[in-house]
């Protein structure tokens, strides 16, 4: 996995094939070949196993989420889960999102599956911050998290090789404040 994620983040998704990886890796091709059918099936794997290291630990906190300031902690923690991933070609997770966002394939479904549950999550907490009169009068729970997760997404494409830049996920951070922002009942 660390070779895929080292080449996808150097040369791009177009320059994964099984054997570049295989060589890479130090692995036959015709092992590589016996888990993965094609490029396309070990970057959608590369895919989870970034968003699980990005979200998971962060996940415990979002899906007991019953405030603005826990939605605020969940935000701090996924954003330094996002920054601690950072190697000198950028943040993995990042480029994949950029390699991949707009492509039809499975690597594309893999991370629309993959940050599925994370954004149900937001939703439930949204739903749970309405609930208690935390959100604007007629908020719409689901909208919300669309909005705050398109945020996160597009921020870690826009953002994937900026260093440890302390405004990395901003947009994300913007989103969720002013969604938070909004008065209550």
């Amino acid at each position: 996995m660390a070779a895929v994620v080292d080449l996808v983040c150097r040369r791009g998704l177009r320059a994964a094939e099984l054997g570049t990886v295989a060589d890479l890796a130090g692995v036959s091709g015709s092992w590589l070949r016996g888990f993965f059918a094609d490029v396309e099936a070990l970057v959608g794997e590369v895919v989870r196993i970034q968003v699980r290291d990005v979200f998971e630990g962060p996940g415990r906190r979002l899906m007991a989420a019953v405030s603005a300031d826990d939605l605020y902690q969940w935000r701090d923690a996924v954003t330094a889960r996002y920054r601690a991933t950072w190697i000198s070609a950028g943040y993995p997770l990042g480029i994949v999102v950029h390699e991949v966002t707009g492509r039809d394939g499975r690597a594309s479904r893999a991370l629309a599956a993959s940050l599925g549950p994370w954004q149900s999550a937001l939703e439930g907490a949204f739903v749970r911050l309405s609930d208690r009169g935390e959100l604007a009068p007629g908020s719409r729970p689901a909208e919300l998290a669309t909005a705050v997760m398109g945020a996160l997404v597009g921020a870690m494409g826009r953002f994937r090789k900026a260093g440890t830049s302390e405004d990395v996920l901003e947009p994300f951070d913007i989103m969720l404040r002013h969604v938070l922002a909004a008065p209550g009942r």
